[in-house]
């Protein structure tokens, strides 16, 4: 079975073995991704066309197509990859894509699956030379496979919260943060998770990291939110040092 990753650092790999040689080359890798996306439906060889190769002469662009789908068979070693047809098609008898499993994982409700798969950012890092349509797709559908992700990471945490599970909600909580370290809300929902576990330091040393990150990346002051919370939290800590002991 022929698996393409495309969570993280995009490669492909046959029986858990990555592929190397041709099946590395962005081209290959490229429109993979995207025909994958079609699923059972497939795409259209015009979308294919427009997403890949915009730059080109519509000519030169449908005999580039035809060779890029030569060059994935061959990368791949299996003449079956793609299903006959109008539009283009993987065949789900020899390949497969960890966005499939991640999304099937979720409508069947296996959220821990899914978050499971997801190794990071959709085609992270990854482009096309002269493909600017593909990096905006890339960059479209990175935006909600992410997404997806953080309401799974959510649904996790709220599990967590309800049943009093104070590791699984700090386990969950961070994993949300990290996948969107400018996001407030993530922050400080995870500064309240390690407070409630009893490490305020923790929660405190978060805050700082998330203020310092807002203010290079974004150059705008850190979210009333996250510095209330921040300030409460020394409070407690500086009123406990000064409790008398009993």
């Amino acid at each position: 079975m022929i698996r393409l990753r495309s969570f993280g650092s995009p490669s492909l790999e046959r029986d858990a073995d990555s592929l190397g040689g041709a099946a590395r080359q962005r081209r290959v890798l490229g429109l993979l991704a995207f025909v994958a996306t079609g699923r059972e439906r497939g795409v259209s060889r015009d979308s294919v066309l427009a997403v890949l190769w915009s730059e080109s002469d519509p000519d030169k662009a449908r005999q580039a197509l035809t060779q890029a789908l030569y060059h994935s068979r061959k990368a791949v070693e299996e003449d079956a990859l793609f299903l006959a047809g109008a539009d283009l098609r993987l065949n789900a008898d020899v390949f497969t894509a960890d966005v499939w499993e991640f999304e099937d994982a979720l409508k069947r409700g296996e959220t821990e699956r899914a978050v499971a798969l997801y190794e990071g950012a959709f085609l992270e890092g990854f482009y096309v030379n002269d493909a600017p349509e593909f990096e905006r797709w890339a960059a479209s559908e990175r935006a909600r496979l992410a997404q997806l992700c953080a309401d799974a990471l959510e649904e996790l945490a709220e599990r967590a919260e309800q049943t009093s599970d104070v590791r699984s909600l700090v386990r969950w909580r961070r994993r949300r943060a990290a996948l969107d370290p400018l996001n407030a809300t993530a922050a400080a929902e995870l500064m309240k998770a390690l407070a409630a576990a009893g490490d305020r330091a923790a929660a405190l040393q978060h805050a700082r990291v998330y203020e310092m990150l807002v203010r290079q990346e974004l150059d705008v002051a850190p979210e009333a939110q996250v510095v209330e919370l921040a300030e409460r939290l020394r409070t407690e800590e500086a009123n406990e040092s000064v409790a008398p002991k009993r």
